[in-house]
């Protein structure tokens, strides 16, 4: 016997809009129709109406302004993505661990490769002020691990794929906490520095194969020591 979820008003609506703009009737930016004439396309009621747009503000499909209506999102929004995204990276958690790994390596890799076929004379500048910016920041953990994830925000700004980005900031929060974790682990804090510059000659030799490698390893690089790291406070504890 085949038991059929009941559908209610609000989640009917919600389909209906998301349908709608899935088909590019509204695209981004666009303005929905009023309330009011939601509510006579549809045959709805108006608590409905408002119950299904406060769940697609919610999911970050659409904007709400207050007086002026309902739009459609301009660009993807990461913040839901984060947020369904905590109970699956809790730290010190080595699963949790190389799930991430995982997870920025595939996109990590893929933003190099793209940054390397794409890259100009001024971004491969911007990535080295990075890096020379790094060395100044030695002794403050909190900023070289800031200044580490701000060189690969930067290839993912030259590679210029939303997409990728979008995930890559999805993971912010889990990535600048691994990172910060990563550069007390490391004992020499100049080789936070010099494991990114195999990523940085690839894309300055605009060689995407070797750029996508070089962050494969780099990641999986951190992740060994943060792994030796987290095992050494677990003995102290």
């Amino acid at each position: 016997m085949t038991i059929v979820r009941r559908t209610s008003t609000a989640e009917a609506i919600e389909q209906h809009i998301i349908g709608r703009i899935r088909t590019g009737e509204f695209g981004p930016g666009d303005r929905l129709p009023s309330e009011r004439c939601l509510q006579d396309q549809l045959g709805v009621g108006r608590l409905s109406l408002r119950e299904a747009l406060a769940r697609l503000s919610a999911l970050g499909i659409i904007r709400v302004a207050h007086g002026k209506g309902a739009f459609v999102q301009k660009r993807i929004n990461c913040d839901t993505i984060i947020n369904a995204l905590v109970p699956f990276f809790p730290e010190r958690d080595i699963k949790a661990l190389e799930d991430l790994v995982n997870a920025r390596g595939l996109i990590e890799g893929e933003l190099a490769a793209q940054a390397a076929a794409k890259r100009t004379d001024n971004d491969v500048k911007r990535l080295k002020s990075i890096l020379n910016d790094s060395e100044d920041a030695f002794e403050n953990e909190r900023l070289l691990a800031e200044l580490d994830y701000k060189f690969h925000c930067e290839v993912a700004k030259i590679a210029d794929n939303q997409f990728l980005t979008v995930m890559l900031q999805a993971l912010r929060n889990h990535i600048r906490s691994f990172l910060l974790h990563y550069v007390k682990a490391c004992d020499n804090p100049k080789s936070v520095i010099d494991r990114h510059k195999p990523i940085l000659q690839a894309i300055i030799d605009r060689d995407p194969e070797i750029a996508r490698e070089a962050a494969h390893k780099h990641v999986n690089m951190c992740k060994s020591s943060l792994e030796a790291y987290m095992e050494d406070q677990k003995k102290r504890t």
